[in-house]
């Protein structure tokens, strides 16, 4: 694969002596390259190249890039041919394009490993083991051609960095608590799900620690995505990048969707995030709402006539985000700040369709880093 086209989009980051470059191929140029059609079978190739100028063996470690990623030998089985076909020959080059551990001192190695298809951008974790230390290296890799919901925002003109305000502490907590209580519907006439989340990092290593837990970026609400979350519904699959309703704060639909779909999919996990115009130790501060979906249901509320039914105890799925996150190791730090305020069984509130919900009415706030951080030094913010 050298000289091929591609190679132009390869982001590369370097340390301590390892240099790394990758690139997410597109399902053309996967085709193109294998011969095959990857994409049908839900696999996409990331080409790496590691640089090793330490004087020891470095090794990648592919579950860190994909925990279930595929084998060569796996995909190359996917397309051999019953008759006619040289099945030798499909084996022998999808392993010589594949990446091969060690990379020795002072030399440099190669290869693609077989993932799970990506559309629009890719989240890709490289995690080595050197005579030196174990490292970790993450990208948010482009994959031309594809779009998730996410892309239609452009978080760096959201607000002119004149209106960016920056917290001491005391400060965030008070931003935080002057928060409005939930999301609204468009025209801002209605309130909806709880404000109950708040996330503190930077873009790409605050998101990473969810993709890494098996959430799932979202697609376009559109009419192609309906369709598939209709054949979706009727025949009890699992969509795993099915996308979310647009619900308001600072007069604008969410800037990221993720998700975790559990079997099927009226049972997720969903969270929506808007950026704040607050930062916190050089950090952007995101303004979030999760709660789990129980079931779909009909509703006269949408133009799509369908909805999911959210868990109304909602304070539970704030507390298995919580959970959730904290096992990938990246959490520095976890806080509670008043947000809608209590509402109990005996009084629930609803949101924006109808579905009941009570909760202790606090926000969880989570302090992400880039390094991973043991559970028992986890801190706990003294407001």
């Amino acid at each position: 694969m050298e000289g091929a086209e591609f190679l132009s989009r390869a982001q590369t980051q370097e340390a301590d002596g390892v240099r790394v470059s990758v690139v997410a191929l597109t399902p053309d140029e996967s085709r193109r390259y294998f011969g095959e059609d990857l994409n049908g079978r839900d696999v996409q190739p990331v080409w790496l190249r590691i640089e090793n100028q330490t004087e020891g063996p470095v090794w990648y470690l592919p579950l860190g890039t994909d925990p279930s990623y595929f084998s060569p030998s796996e995909v190359a089985f996917m397309f051999h041919r019953s008759l006619g076909g040289d099945n030798q020959a499909i084996d022998e080059y999808f392993l010589k394009t594949a990446f091969n551990n060690p990379v020795g001192p002072k030399s440099t190695a190669q290869g693609v490993v077989l993932t799970h298809s990506s559309e629009g951008s890719k989240f890709v974790s490289v995690a080595l083991l050197s005579s030196l230390k174990p490292m970790q290296m993450r990208f948010v890799v482009p994959v031309p051609g594809g779009k998730w919901d996410f892309q239609r925002v452009d978080l760096k003109a959201l607000y002119p960095p004149d209106k960016v305000q920056a917290l001491d502490l005391p400060g965030l907590k008070a931003a935080l608590e002057a928060l409005p209580c939930c999301v609204t519907n468009k025209d801002g006439s209605r309130w909806g799900d709880p404000l109950n989340l708040v996330i503190v990092g930077t873009p790409a290593h605050v998101f990473f620690p969810f993709v890494e837990r098996g959430w799932h970026l979202t697609e376009p609400f559109d009419l192609a995505a309906s369709r598939k979350a209709v054949t979706a519904f009727l025949f009890g699959e699992a969509y795993e990048s099915s996308p979310v309703s647009p619900l308001y704060v600072y007069g604008r639909a969410q800037d990221i969707a993720l998700q975790k779909i559990r079997n099927k999919i009226s049972q997720r996990n969903h969270m929506r995030g808007w950026m704040a115009p607050f930062t916190y130790e050089g950090q952007r501060v995101w303004v979030g709402q999760i709660s789990r979906d129980i079931g779909v249901r009909l509703t006269s509320k949408s133009w799509y006539l369908t909805t999911h039914k959210i868990d109304p105890e909602v304070d539970a799925d704030r507390d298995y985000l919580l959970q959730d996150i904290l096992a990938s190791g990246f959490v520095r730090a976890v806080g509670f700040v008043r947000g809608v305020g209590p509402a109990p069984i005996s009084a629930p509130r609803g949101n924006l369709t109808g579905d009941p919900y009570y909760t202790d009415g606090n926000r969880l706030v989570l302090f992400i880093g880039k390094e991973p951080v043991p559970l028992d030094q986890v801190g706990v913010v003294k407001w």
